[in-house]
């Protein structure tokens, strides 16, 4: 699906209803530049499930757990990959733990960062820059 986005509630609009198609477990590989929107789109999704307070960018934390208060999902892992260039970096974070979890979905932004990781991906989440300043193209896969 493909989606325009001409605000930032829009974004989080649009996150909220991604949120409808996922049960739990899923990885969710986020796509764009800096400043494309992803965490945004996290935003709308946490709130969505539940997630109290609001998400914040891991660009350096690396990682956020958020706990939820969906009747399935009861967390929310957010990874911000950028930073990362070796398996032992994304391993040490112990973000296996959280793979696969039914109670848990894990957010991925740069997803292709970390060199001789592959992270299957169950959805793919594109945001890219639009026509105007705030217009965002998001593709969901």
């Amino acid at each position: 699906m493909e989606y325009i986005s001409n605000s930032i509630e829009e974004t989080k609009k649009i996150a909220a209803d991604f949120t409808t198609s996922l049960k739990g477990g899923e990885v969710v590989a986020l796509e764009g530049e800096i400043g494309a929107g992803k965490t945004t789109f996290t935003q709308g999704l946490a709130a969505a499930l539940g997630a109290e307070g609001l998400a914040r960018s891991p660009t350096f934390t690396v990682m956020n757990v958020y706990p939820a208060t969906d009747k399935q999902i009861k967390k929310i892992v957010h990874v911000d990959a950028y930073r990362l260039r070796t398996p032992d970096d994304l391993f040490n974070l112990g973000l296996e733990e959280w793979i696969g979890q039914s109670d848990s979905i894990v957010l991925i932004e740069w997803p292709r960062m970390v060199g001789g990781v592959e992270i299957k991906n169950e959805r793919i989440v594109k945001i890219s820059s639009g026509e105007s300043v705030n217009e965002r193209k998001i593709e969901i896969k």
